[in-house]
């Protein structure tokens, strides 16, 4: 890297320092969710609106539901083309979370992270803290920034802030969640199809999947874990990818009995994406024994071996913690 110093910035000082360069590259998490997208998406379109050049990279294609939002084809790539005089990633707890991008991103200097997962600091400027979501840190850099916020910029922020407290119900939510709402419904973000898109709206070949998928839910100790899973067939025989397992385990974590609710999700041979959601419960420390992270009741790992060998070690490991 070309520089080894590290250090705290404030949202005030990353605006400066976003004020001072004429171009800025966004770089957001890999398997990419709607707080990393609408931080993202609303910072770009901030810095556009100053008369900038800024672009969002993400390395893994984005799911329809995103492109339902006007800016998002424009403003996002999986390709990372240019120079810029700052690189920002947002959302990213480590420097992993970047993706296929980690070692090029490590290669850069004037870099900041936006963050509110307090992770490691890989930046030479880390603008991190402990809110709902990191689209509230934005928000207040965009503020910072002295740009008029729109209504396509509040509602990219209430899409991170929406998604990332489970539309107000996980533990993170708390009174600068319900106040950022408040302000973004004044400048007149739209609340209704934020909801409607990653709350409601589904297609028939999912429904369909779904069905096959609660019909061979599975529970370990006593109903205390529930495990659903998805497999390439299964995906197969509906046309689908591996974005329809978005939300899924929620369908675990909602049975009474669970106190731990997983979803796995075939990703490749041999390879699979496990997402985790915990009642009053630090699932992020089970995840992290597999390398993965996120939040303490919402958190996600990736994990190689045989299918039933896979599951057997998650159910374990769970069961160590319960």
């Amino acid at each position: 890297m070309k520089y080894t110093k590290k250090q705290t910035t404030t949202t005030e000082q990353c605006a400066k320092l976003l004020l001072k360069a004429n171009s800025v590259a966004i770089f957001a998490h890999t398997r990419p969710d709607g707080d990393t997208i609408g931080a993202s998406m609303a910072l770009c379109l901030a810095l556009r609106k100053l008369g900038k050049t800024a672009q969002v990279f993400c390395d893994t294609a984005l799911t329809p539901s995103f492109y339902q939002f006007e800016g998002v084809k424009d403003c996002v790539s999986k390709q990372f083309f240019g120079k810029y005089d700052i690189y920002t990633a947002v959302d990213c707890g480590d420097l992993l979370r970047t993706g296929e991008f980690a070692n090029l991103y490590n290669t850069f200097a004037n870099t900041i992270t936006i963050d509110h997962h307090c992770g490691e600091y890989y930046s030479q400027y880390n603008c991190t803290y402990k809110l709902s979501s990191t689209c509230g840190i934005v928000y207040k850099v965009i503020c910072s920034l002295g740009v008029e916020i729109d209504c396509q910029i509040a509602t990219f922020l209430y899409m991170g802030l929406c998604t990332d407290t489970g539309n107000f119900a996980h533990s993170n939510t708390d009174e600068d969640s319900f106040l950022l709402a408040a302000k973004l419904t004044k400048f007149g973000a739209d609340m209704q199809k934020v909801n409607r898109v990653f709350f409601k709206d589904t297609t028939l070949p999912r429904t369909r999947l779904l069905g096959d998928v609660l019909g061979r839910i599975r529970t370990y100790s006593e109903g205390k874990i529930v495990l659903l899973y998805i497999l390439q067939q299964d995906l197969d025989k509906y046309g689908l990818d591996e974005s329809a397992s978005e939300g899924i385990v929620q369908y675990a974590i909602n049975i009474d009995t669970a106190v731990i609710g997983v979803s796995i999700c075939q990703h490749a041979d041999n390879v699979y994406k496990v997402s985790m959601r915990g009642k009053d419960f630090d699932v992020r420390a089970i995840c992290q024994e597999f390398g993965g992270g996120g939040h303490i009741n919402a958190s996600g790992c990736m994990i190689s071996g045989l299918f039933e060998d896979v599951v057997e070690r998650i159910v374990r490991t769970a069961e160590r913690y319960l």
